[in-house]
């Protein structure tokens, strides 16, 4: 994590405070001041200036910022992240601001929800404002955040919030309508502010917001202007707002208004972002053959769709049952089970707990147990259900509802034999360039992150024609037909 802080530059003010003498000089005769110069309004900015051009510049915009507040004008005009508009939770004049820009399935989303209930809980003089930053277009995805403006127009934003996030991605028409009648909304308003033309301006206008600061991921955070991206940790996190709230308390000490320490304290730590330095980097990453391709051997993994002889296109993932971005692609790949499986789509599920996910690796063996003595897929879906929840205790619970009846759970996830099966994925992952999950591998064609269905439609036809052709010429199936497409995907393109 790479916190950024900063202060604006201090170009033009020098002219503006000239006063006939150097702040100092290689050489030359110095130039005395009369005492009523040096007290002077225009001498006292003449030497700030000279002792921290910074720190002058700084303050001439706050004032130019102050006079503007002063005749009534919007301050949030002149600051990179306004707060007009958005759902606050807390104290209006907080000194301390803290801006999420967030999607209703991100699970790292929802995970941060939670470290900021535990903030607000325990910390005074913060202030959180919501941003809308959907990460795809799929019609229930905006549904959900079309019915979230319409709760706030209500002043019921966040309790729909809450019990949106405890949906974990399920959002059904008739879901979402019982939500806003759970939460004590007026639900025939709802539903009329819900499909108005406002909703879509409020998320198109939080859009723009988050594209002019550079947001490119959910959850992006703004603290005071000092940007935080990703899943961070409450220690971490209570660490970032107790500095900002003792800065914003030194200055309270000093004077400034209550309602201008937040803008103030923006106006210094925001950064943009170094667009250039950005498209350098995906300049060189664009550059290759394209698609990378590996072929990663079936073995004993989970399997659901097509059988072995019947598949013509082999999608494995590799994931980690306490990954939020895989918590989120796993609707994906049961899509596609069951828009293709009767078409040859066999899914393949690989496991990769990451070092960081400290219960990822009691969860994924847990699920090995299971296979063996009951309903993997099932086991499955409850981990990914589970909410971050994967105790020793979850895992029984959630073992013996997938259908595993023994009593040695936590012995054979310890034993060797599991381990083993664990790390052989992990492995051929590894060695085949998985980074992070998810990670799919379409006949060999490495996608990494949380694809949506329609995204990866064009690719899956496209192997399935293949499929078609190679069945038919090399009179392949099975196993040696799911090699034969690798190897031809491996093939670079024609130039």
């Amino acid at each position: 994590m790479r916190w950024m802080k900063g202060a604006a530059g201090a170009g033009a003010l020098l002219g503006a405070m000239v006063l006939g003498a150097g702040c100092a000089s290689g050489g030359g005769a110095a130039v005395e001041l009369s005492t009523e110069q040096c007290v002077s309004e225009q001498g006292q900015r003449f030497l700030t200036y000279c002792a921290s051009p910074r720190a002058a510049e700084q303050a001439r915009r706050y004032e130019v910022m102050e006079r503007a507040r002063a005749a009534g004008e919007s301050v949030d005009a002149m600051i990179p992240l306004p707060t007009e508009g958005a759902a606050v939770w807390g104290d209006l004049d907080a000194p301390v601001t803290v801006q999420v820009f967030a999607d209703l399935r991100c699970g790292y989303c929802a995970r941060g929800h939670q470290t900021l209930k535990a903030m607000m809980a325990s910390r005074e003089g913060v202030r959180v404002l919501y941003r809308f930053w959907p990460l795809s277009e799929d019609a229930e995805l905006e549904g959900a955040h079309r019915a979230l403006v319409a709760a706030q127009a209500q002043g019921r934003f966040w309790e729909y919030l809450e019990a949106i996030y405890e949906a974990r991605g399920e959002f059904g028409e008739r879901r979402l309508e019982a939500m806003a009648a759970r939460v004590g909304l007026d639900v025939a308003r709802w539903r009329e502010d819900r499909d108005g033309a406002y909703t879509e301006q409020v998320i198109a206008r939080d859009r723009a917001i988050g594209e002019r600061v550079g947001v490119q991921g959910t959850p992006t955070y703004f603290v005071n202007g000092t940007r935080v991206v990703g899943a961070v940790e409450p220690s971490e996190w209570m660490a970032v707002i107790d500095g900002e709230l003792e800065a914003a308390g030194a200055l309270l000490d000093a004077g400034v208004a209550a309602e201008a320490v937040s803008w103030r304290r923006t106006l210094e730590n925001y950064q943009p972002v170094n667009w250039q330095e950005i498209a350098e980097v995906e300049d060189e990453t664009a550059v290759g053959e394209g698609f990378e391709v590996a072929y990663i051997p079936v073995g004993e993994s989970p399997v659901k769709g097509a059988s072995a002889e019947d598949a013509r296109v082999t999608v494995v993932v590799f994931s980690d049952f306490q990954c939020g971005f895989c918590e989120r692609a796993r609707h994906t790949w049961d899509a596609l089970v069951e828009r293709y499986g009767s078409q040859g789509l066999r899914l393949v599920y690989k496991h990769y707990p990451l070092p960081s996910h400290t219960r990822a690796g009691h969860a994924a063996a847990a699920s090995v147990v299971v296979e063996d003595g009951g309903d993997f897929w099932k086991m499955h879906d409850l981990l990914f259900e589970a909410g971050g929840d994967l105790s020793d205790e979850r895992l029984e619970a959630m073992a013996g509802e997938a259908g595993y009846e023994g009593d040695d759970l936590y012995a054979r996830m310890r034993s060797d034999e599991v381990t083993s099966r664990i790390q052989a994925d992990v492995e051929v992952g590894y060695n085949a360039g998985v980074q992070g999950t998810p990670t799919f591998f379409i006949n060999g064609i490495k996608l990494a992150g949380a694809w949506e269905v329609d995204e990866l439609s064009p690719l899956i036809d496209d192997q399935l024609e293949l499929a078609g052709v190679l069945a038919e010429l090399a009179e392949a199936e099975g196993e040696e037909l799911y090699r034969a497409l690798v190897e031809v995907n491996q093939e670079p393109p024609e130039r």
